[in-house]
């Protein structure tokens, strides 16, 4: 299982089943456009598991699901106007 986009590519082969499951229900949510504030609760609040097996702050951030959800939200942040383009964005459409 691989999360991409334009830029990204992460591989999602290590998730465990209930990492897999809760990255199929936010993805899901993404494709329906879910409000960026919402989503951005549901993906990373304390009910992800990501937060489950006490991993550490560092272990966290270097998650491949973190990576995946993060750069979702984002990606709905900038479709929803709440997050600015890069500049590097802006050259690219241009």
């Amino acid at each position: 299982m691989e999360y991409r986009n334009s830029d990204l590519r992460i591989n999602l082969d290590s998730l465990n089943d209930e990492e897999k499951r809760f990255y199929q229900r936010a993805l899901k949510k993404f494709r329906q456009n879910a409000g960026w504030l919402e989503f951005d609760d549901f993906v990373l609040g304390m009910r992800s598991p990501l937060y489950s097996g006490k991993r550490s702050h560092h272990d966290v951030l270097k998650h491949p699901l973190h990576l995946a959800l993060k750069d979702m939200s984002l990606q709905l942040g900038i479709r929803q106007g709440m997050i600015a383009k890069s500049k590097r964005e802006h050259q690219a459409i241009a």
